[in-house]
């Protein structure tokens, strides 16, 4: 089965972690808190070509929550507390993204469903 989605620079992300938000850890995480995750890996998609410990010093400087409190319409508090529901999620680490919740940007994504029953 293949379903289509309009995505552009600025929504890929979100539609992404919106379909994801049913399967660990993001389903943990409220609209809000996708919202700013989203933020956060599109900063990161945007220095993909920067090693990743100096990426993250880029993705999580007080410049980069700005820009994501005005894009969000909050407070910078704001910025900072959703944050850190994410550390406490396991989203993010202390002012690092963890690599293995990277989701990098791709053309087409592929479910494999397994049976729980059947390791």
């Amino acid at each position: 089965m293949k379903i289509r989605i309009k995505v552009n620079e600025d929504t890929y992300y979100i539609k992404l972690l919106y379909i994801l938000n049913k399967i660990p850890p993001f389903n943990k995480l409220r609209p809000q808190e996708l919202e700013l995750y989203a933020h956060l890996l599109t900063v990161n998609h945007k220095y993909r070509s920067i090693p990743f410990k100096e990426r993250n010093k880029l993705i999580f400087n007080y410049d980069t929550r700005l820009d994501i409190s005005n894009k969000m319409g909050i407070k910078l508090t704001g910025v900072y507390n959703i944050m850190s529901i994410l550390k406490n999620a396991g989203v993010i680490e202390q002012d690092s993204l963890i690599p293995k919740y990277v989701l990098n940007k791709s053309e087409e994504v592929t479910f494999i469903f397994e049976d729980e029953d059947h390791n």
